[in-house]
């Protein structure tokens, strides 16, 4: 069984897929609210005003539900010079100890996230700007973001050593490990093959 066919690792990264969706069309909303707001200002003299309130709004929680995709993905930047010259067994304590560091520094992040959060509801925190808007409401999907993030972590860990138990060292590389050389010219190749399928015209066949 490979690590992709884990319940587990198709549950997060089928949740974790939805947001990324839902994220980039919230970031293509605020784009195009602010591109609105400017060509107002600039032809009618007249400003809609909070744009880029709500745009930092959702460039945090967009950010703090980017972050499980991309290490599910394996896409987070890792120094690997040392790495890709150890052993195997090496290299799999490797990736435990850098996810057990991961997720220490995410547990501290999201227990701050939420004392920010209990702080706004408790004293009823709106922005200081002309919406008004009441500060739990930003601040819930920010905090949701980082609390399925360390989720994320905490199932990761778990499937890495329910495959260390099961003697199957080999396949958390793949699953918490650093892409390959290998892997990145795949995922290129694979990248470039599909967008020459989206993009050949229909009939069109082969040599």
């Amino acid at each position: 069984m490979k690590t992709k066919t884990l319940a587990p690792i198709r549950m997060l990264g089928g949740v974790a897929g939805f947001g990324s969706w839902i994220g980039g069309i919230c970031l293509l909303m605020s784009s195009a609210l602010i591109a609105v707001d400017l060509l107002m200002r600039k032809f009618l003299g007249w400003s809609m005003g909070g744009s880029d309130e709500i745009a930092g709004y959702v460039l945090a929680v967009v950010s703090a539900w980017a972050f499980p995709i991309t290490l599910l993905r394996r896409s987070h930047i890792r120094v690997d010079v040392i790495y890709t010259h150890v052993p195997r067994g090496v290299r799999v304590a490797l990736d435990l100890f850098a996810m057990s560091c991961l997720g220490l520094f995410v547990g501290v992040l999201t227990f701050h996230a939420w004392q920010v959060l209990a702080d706004s509801i408790s004293f009823n925190a709106v922005s200081n700007t002309p919406l008004q808007i009441p500060q739990w409401i930003p601040q819930s999907m920010w905090f949701a973001g980082w609390v399925f993030f360390l989720f994320t972590i905490v199932v990761l860990l778990a499937c890495a050593l329910y495959l260390l138990i099961r003697r199957r060292s080999r396949e958390i590389g793949s699953l918490i490990g650093i892409n390959s050389v290998e892997e990145e010219i795949n995922e290129e190749v694979f990248i470039e093959e599909a967008t020459f399928v989206e993009t050949r015209p229909l009939g069109t066949q082969e040599i």
